[in-house]
């Protein structure tokens, strides 16, 4: 069996047929062509997300999470970046379904800030400057909804109050740089949510927040979900905040999946040697108070443009061995509704 039969089933295959997949991510190869090479991003992720459940996507800077959610965006650096293979089924809130890896311009820029929106990861520029949060939010509702100018400051207004913003009245009336870190973040959600999404991709959002703004942030997205019924592609680095949010996860390492499960089964029993290399560098109560050194996965993720043979991971993993090098692993199952990607499966 060829790794890329693993990584792209039929599109009705669903390990799980009960639940209500409205994101279906199908073998997804992202690269970026440039004179130094190809830089296979993302070299084909497959994933569902399902109404109402948060699916974190988690792995070290440059494994391809970012570059994920431009593709389901469709917002790629053209003409370096384009999608080579696969596909992203959305199903819209009339059950129409769209392959947003080959969609049409205008089909994307009708369903992108309406059916799914995005909060970016540093709010400070992704915000404009030079109009205030009202202005910005009301554009974004006159743009996919019409109406009148009014009516879309009013529910500007109501979105602030929704996110939890204080006096909100006066606060559609000022810049972005009059607002703190934690303020600008829930003004970029207000931004996200101004037209009732029925996906949410969050790229980082609390990464540059205290702990305390970052637990506020988190509870908020949680309590929208809860009134929205929305699915959210929460995407981080971080495993606490994965903990906290999410139902599922995928763990993904240079540009590919490399283990998905629920969040519980995850922390409990990880099975793929990265997977376990990334909750063992998680310092603990015992650990601190051993005054032991954090553990850390020796070497570095490898270059996209220059990846490794077989399983990309290899040269990093306590595991490996001769034939983990020879052909890419394929995802497969070890427990229900939890996969790997590694020929020397151990379970816990």
């Amino acid at each position: 069996m060829s790794a890329n039969r693993a990584e792209a089933p039929p599109l009705n295959e669903n390990p799980n047929p009960d639940r209500d997949v409205v994101l279906s991510v199908r073998g997804l190869k992202t690269w970026f062509h440039s004179r130094d090479g190809v830089a296979k991003s993302v070299d084909g992720v497959t994933f569902d997300l399902a109404r109402g459940e948060t699916l974190a996507i988690v792995g070290e800077s440059g494994s391809g999470k970012s570059v994920t959610s431009l593709s389901i965006m469709g917002l790629l650096p053209k003409p370096a970046g384009r999608i080579e293979a696969g596909s992203i089924r959305f199903r819209d809130r009339a059950g129409v379904e769209h392959d947003l890896a080959h969609a049409s311009a205008a089909t994307l820029r009708r369903i992108r800030g309406a059916e799914i929106a995005m909060i970016f990861q540093e709010p400070m520029t992704s915000l404009n400057p030079l109009y205030t949060v009202g202005d910005q939010i009301a554009e974004a509702v006159l743009q996919h909804e019409g109406g009148s100018r009014a009516a879309a400051m009013a529910r500007a207004k109501e979105m602030l109050e929704r996110v939890e913003i204080p006096a909100a009245a006066k606060r559609i009336g000022e810049y972005p740089h009059q607002m703190s870190g934690g303020m600008r973040q829930r003004v970029m959600i207000a931004l996200a949510l101004a037209c009732n999404p029925s996906v949410l991709i969050a790229d980082e959002p609390t990464t540059a927040l205290d702990v305390t703004v970052q637990a506020q942030i988190l509870d908020l997205l949680r309590r929208l979900q809860e009134e929205l019924r929305m699915s959210i592609l929460f995407i981080t680095h971080n495993l606490g905040v994965v903990a906290e949010i999410a139902h599922r996860v995928a763990v993904m390492y240079a540009g590919r999946v490399v283990e998905d499960a629920g969040v519980y089964d995850l922390f409990e029993q990880p099975t793929h040697p990265y997977t376990r290399g990334l909750l063992s560098c998680i310092p603990t109560d015992a650990l601190l108070a051993s005054g032991e050194r954090l553990r850390a996965i020796p070497g570095n993720v490898p270059s996209v443009l220059s990846l490794p043979g077989g399983c990309t991971f290899a040269p990093r993993c306590p595991l490996a061995a001769e034939d983990c090098t020879r052909a890419v692993p394929e995802l497969l199952p070890v427990r229900p509704e939890h996969r790997a990607r590694c020929i020397k499966v151990v379970k816990s």
